[in-house]
């Protein structure tokens, strides 16, 4: 209680604050292997709690390797990881690594680094961008109602996630722990392309309701799948398992 309390008054006095502020997303890419992952994961725990942001975590499969293959990891999510370095100039891959708004990146447990990236994406100009998502039975649906002049090769990305998981490690660099997430990335889907007219998506739930998720995040890449984020929203599921 009290880490979390210093947490919310780090960032408060930290990061500029704007009125009617869109989500900043800040994506952890970590390994059950990797020893200096579970203090990262404890900080995107405290990011997590942040009304203004959406943390998700994505579990990466190259250290399977090292004792230990992770029960979570999936190529894709490795593949998502490489292309964002590929996109901002980044030399290989690594974790813990946060990426920030598919912008900034730094070592995931490096705290002032982190909120530093936080406040420079805070300070970029942002178009007032109205996405919403409301879930009608089986099937979420996702509204871009309004024209946005130059918005062009946006592409749009259904994001299920897990709000809490845990894993108890048996071998490898952090035997005998458990490592806790939030917001940890089940299943994705590509939706398509949108350039900026009013358009609607459908996803249905069922299936993400299976791998074990329980919530749906929207992300907006601009000039490709792994550009700059110009927009998300999140919303929790109501499955007929729930």
């Amino acid at each position: 209680m009290f880490k979390r309390i210093i947490i919310s008054a780090f960032l408060l006095f930290a990061l500029p604050v704007h009125a009617e502020d869109r989500l900043t997303v800040v994506e952890l890419f970590s390994s059950q292997s990797c020893p200096n992952c579970p203090p990262a994961h404890e900080f995107l725990a405290e990011l997590a709690g942040e009304k203004e942001i959406l943390a998700l975590s994505w579990p990466v499969d190259y250290w399977n390797y090292l004792g230990w293959a992770d029960s979570f990891a999936q190529a894709d999510f490795t593949h998502y990881q490489r292309a964002y370095n590929e996109q901002m100039g980044e030399p290989g891959v690594y974790t813990p690594q946060m990426i920030i708004d598919g912008r900034f990146q730094t070592v995931g447990s490096r705290r002032k680094d982190v909120v530093h990236h936080i406040a420079r994406a805070r300070d970029l100009p942002r178009a007032d961008l109205d996405l919403s998502i409301r879930q009608k039975d089986e099937t979420c649906i996702i509204a871009l109602p309004q024209q946005l002049a130059g918005a062009e090769n946006v592409h749009v990305t259904a994001v299920f996630y897990s709000a809490r998981a845990s894993v108890s490690i048996s071998e490898g660099e952090n035997r005998g722990k458990t490592l806790e997430y939030d917001n940890l990335v089940r299943h994705t889907e590509k939706l398509g392309l949108w350039t900026g007219e009013g358009k609607t998506f459908e996803v249905h739930v069922a299936d993400a309701a299976q791998s074990g998720a329980d919530h749906l995040a929207i992300l907006l890449h601009a000039d490709g799948e792994n550009g700059p984020i110009i927009g998300a929203a999140r919303i929790a599921l109501s499955t007929s398992n729930s």
